[in-house]
């Protein structure tokens, strides 16, 4: 048997209905299937693999026909990883054309038909183009889908609060965008997940290969349990901060009957589609790093509310501390706001610290404070100026409804039952702030005040005009 054996295309308008079948197939996974088909046909029935070539050169074996069992046989056809592999093996092979250069080879057993490499040239050659222009078609759809959800990433991430956050609101789309089924983001040593995704132990030791400094700058198609992913790099300027993984349940194109062997080489994903995740990468690094702004920026305003309560507030009873209170003073005084101060003290509090101790003495001090607080208005401060002394500030009162302020004040301390105490009352002064009143004088005149009420016999109150 030489040149004399038959093709199954026998004459050209099989040819032409074969070439018209390509020129017709709408999506990759057809053109494949009816460039395999008729290769197939062409060359005595003989199994026919297409390969895709990787960026790092590998091959992956892309659509296998026909079945397993045929395939069986020819062994090399499941084994081949590179084209040094393709080109020493005994197979005959095509280059199969991209727009940048070889996008793989379509490989099958020498066929006895002499004319057979002729036309499946010609046939690989149309199926290349047509190719071309299906990738070109659904390049053009899928970025403009693309263009529109990363604008809205853009626009939503300040209304982002975690890496959850943005893929509950984008990922549905992103996983239609690109027929994924789950999505993965890798970052700062933790995994995020939406959708249908490998086990955690998986991915990390997928994670765990991908650290190698030459994978961190390319797309990767993932192996073993974690086949059917592809991961592009979330990289800012020159730093690496983690992976974005899209999932297929499916590969490119599903090989009839394919055992392990072929199933486990079969590629799932097309530069084009790497190409667009790789620019869906570069947004999300955009979004995460934007997020820990916010987040450090959040952090820094809580410290600084922190510090600033911290410099205005007496660690022991929570109200204003003196710095706080005098710049309040001051403030006032400067204005033509009316306002009053009282100055109070706890009677005989030393009496209180010999007998009970300090810790009781501080724990009267707080209940005092809160007492006070709780008795005054929105608008009314309380400062502690030393020891078991404090300042009320009041806005807006006249003389005697200051004066029925400081005596409520006396009566509600001294109705109050302290648990590890007996009886404490307060002695105050009071004063109404005059025109140009400055806060030394102010401040003397509260004091002296405060000082008559004591010498009075304590528990009341003394107002200083």
């Amino acid at each position: 048997m030489s040149g004399t054996v038959a093709s199954p295309i026998q004459d050209l308008d099989n040819l032409y209905h074969a070439l018209a079948v390509l020129c017709a197939a709408t999506t990759p996974v057809r053109l494949f299937e009816h460039l395999a088909q008729t290769l197939h046909g062409l060359t005595e029935n003989k199994p026919v693999a297409l390969f895709r070539r990787l960026g790092t050169g590998e091959l992956r074996l892309t659509y296998c026909f026909p079945t397993a069992d045929t395939v069986a046989p020819y062994k090399d056809i499941l084994s081949i990883r590179s084209f040094e592999e393709l080109s020493s093996s005994e197979l005959q092979y095509y280059e199969l054309k991209g727009e940048h250069g070889i996008w793989g080879y379509v490989g099958h057993p020498h066929s006895l038909y002499q004319g057979s490499m002729q036309w499946a040239n010609l046939l690989v050659d149309i199926a290349a183009q047509r190719l071309r222009l299906l990738k070109a078609e659904r390049m053009v759809k899928c970025q403009l889908r693309l263009k529109t959800r990363r604008k809205l990433l853009s626009r939503d991430i300040k209304h982002f609060t975690t890496i959850e956050h943005i893929l509950q609101q984008h990922g549905d789309s992103w996983c239609d965008i690109f027929q994924a089924s789950g999505i993965a983001v890798a970052y700062q040593g933790n995994l995020h997940y939406f959708g249908e995704c490998p086990s955690k132990p998986s991915l990390c030791q997928q994670l765990r290969l991908l650290r190698q400094p030459l994978c961190q700058d390319e797309t990767t198609e993932l192996t073993g349990h974690c086949q059917g992913g592809l991961a592009a790099p979330l990289s800012l300027t020159t730093s690496h901060l983690g992976w974005l993984l899209l999932f297929r349940q499916q590969p490119l194109i599903p090989s009839p009957e394919a055992h392990s062997d072929i199933q486990d080489s079969l590629s799932y994903w097309m530069p084009l589609e790497a190409s667009m995740i790789v620019g869906l990468a570069d947004d999300l690094a955009v979004a995460i790093t934007a997020l820990e702004v916010v987040h450090l920026n959040r952090q820094l305003i809580k410290t600084n509310q922190r510090l600033e309560g911290l410099a205005h507030t007496d660690p022991l009873t929570k109200c204003w501390n003196r710095y706080y209170t005098e710049l309040v003073i001051e403030d006032l005084s400067q204005s033509d706001i009316p306002f009053a101060l009282m100055m109070f003290d706890i009677d005989d509090f030393k009496r209180v610290n010999d007998t009970y101790g300090h810790g009781v003495g501080d724990d009267i001090l707080r209940n005092i404070a809160y007492l006070v607080q709780k008795t005054l208005r929105t608008d009314d401060h309380l400062g502690r100026w030393g020891g078991e002394e404090f300042i009320v500030i009041t806005r807006g009162l006249g003389h005697d409804t200051s004066l029925q302020l400081a005596n409520r004040l006396c009566r509600t301390v001294e109705k109050h039952i302290f648990p590890s105490a007996n009886r404490v009352t307060i002695s105050i002064g009071l004063t109404l702030a005059h025109p140009n009143d400055q806060p030394h004088p102010l401040l003397k005149r509260v004091d002296r005040a405060m000082y008559l009420a004591k010498a009075a016999g304590k528990n009341q109150v003394v107002i200083c005009e």
